[in-house]
């Protein structure tokens, strides 16, 4: 926090003092009182990205762990599966907004299904490497007391795992805070990405960068709840 107070009275020193016009960089304190005085408007446009962005993140987190589960347990799944997921994470994000458009309209659904699509190979990986990660010999234990397969999951495996799939929710969390405002930026009639590029076309630096503060604080509020519900599922683990 000290950190952050030092830079930002380094940054509204540096503003005044230069004498930069607000339209190239305002000052922190100009960005605060827009955030206050516009707080309608942002709020306003707050929702769509919110709710677009916890659609795209949910269904990312449970395929994600869904595949990463599927190619884990079947050999046969992950040679067939995972070279193609792999080359397919390589096509650039931004490249398949257009296609996404075309395939699901203008509406929130492509928006979802780009914060999906970006945040979705994360959880897959970190899931993956969880399961395979386990104790082997724990596994053999288990093995050794007659459990069966599913036993051996739930008791062993995924209990190993969880501090990864919380690692891969990390991760994607902030990634779908991304992928919306990527397909905002590209067709959106409503929502920060939106009001940022308005803000850009109107010359008002300070509504963009109140936009952007708006996001952070989004992104954080996501990451923080991950967090909370590490600390209660991953008991046995000392917090970070």
């Amino acid at each position: 926090m000290l950190t952050v107070l030092l830079v930002l009275g380094a940054w509204e020193g540096a503003v005044s003092a230069l004498g930069i016009r607000p339209i190239i960089l305002p000052r922190p304190s100009q960005i605060l009182w827009d955030v206050v005085a516009r707080r309608g408007l942002l709020l306003q446009h707050l929702w769509p990205t919110l709710w677009q962005c916890l659609a795209g993140f949910l269904l990312a987190a449970g395929g994600g762990m869904a595949l990463g589960m599927l190619i884990t347990l079947s050999a046969s799944a992950r040679r067939a599966i995972y070279p193609h997921m792999v080359a397919f994470q390589m096509i650039p994000k931004v490249a398949v907004a257009p296609l996404f458009i075309l395939w699901w309209g203008v509406g929130g659904t492509s928006r979802v299904m780009l914060a999906f699509f970006i945040s979705f190979f994360p959880m897959v990986v970190n899931t993956a490497a969880g399961l395979a990660g386990a104790d082997p010999d724990m596994v053999r234990m288990a093995r050794a007391f007659t459990a069966t397969r599913g036993q051996i999951f739930r008791k062993v495996q995924l209990p190993s795992a969880l501090p990864f799939i919380f690692s891969g929710l990390k991760i994607s969390s902030t990634l779908a805070v991304i992928g919306i405002v990527v397909a905002e930026f590209v067709s959106a009639q409503e929502g920060l990405g939106y009001l940022m590029i308005f803000s850009q076309g109107l010359m008002d630096t300070t509504t963009m960068l109140a936009a952007i503060l708006v996001l952070s604080l989004l992104g954080l509020v996501l990451y923080g709840a991950i967090c909370l519900l590490e600390r209660l599922c991953v008991y046995w683990q000392e917090p970070a």
